[in-house]
């Protein structure tokens, strides 16, 4: 049953988190997302730093795509589905000049490098369900897991990418 694993990665994110909803000058979020027969629950950590930025600490991932051949190439899709959601969390996007996109290589996407990455912790649920896909299935969550985090802390429910301290919708 989908709402089964789907409530496992939940839990099982909370419990490998420490989930206790933030604490002083912090927060924490969750989310989940349900595709290609997998399932993927995420928690993240963040703060504001003495400039008002927002600061993302951590990223817990919990996956349930079913049977899989090679977990550690699993493992590398949802980190890189991470890193692809952090970036467009934090503002790291192309624009587009006269029908073509502005960026032409990966050095201009304005990607996380490795210095301002957050801890990130995957956890893959072993199951004897149908494989599932999971080449973009850790995208969806990072920015509702990031935003509810960010209203843990501040109390201001931001909903526009990317996410911008007192950008309030």
């Amino acid at each position: 049953n989908r709402n089964v694993r789907l409530a496992r990665c939940l839990t099982t994110v909370t419990a490998l988190g420490g989930w206790n909803g933030g604490e002083q000058g912090g927060g924490q979020g969750l989310a989940a997302h349900s595709c290609f027969g997998s399932h993927v629950a995420m928690m993240a950590e963040v703060h504001v730093d003495e400039g008002q930025q927002l600061v993302v600490d951590t990223i817990t991932a919990v996956v349930d795509c079913g049977r899989m051949i090679n977990p550690e190439i699993v493992r590398q899709q949802v980190e890189g589905g991470i890193l692809w959601g952090l970036a467009a969390v934090l503002g790291g996007t192309t624009g587009i000049t006269r029908g073509r996109p502005d960026a032409r290589n990966f050095d201009a996407l304005d990607l996380p490098v490795l210095a301002s990455t957050p801890e990130i912790a995957i956890e893959i649920v072993h199951s004897r369900e149908h494989p599932g896909g999971v080449g973009e299935i850790a995208v969806p969550p990072v920015a509702p897991a990031i935003a509810n985090a960010l209203f843990s802390a501040t109390g201001q429910r931001v909903r526009q990418l990317p996410l911008r301290i007192g950008a309030v919708a």
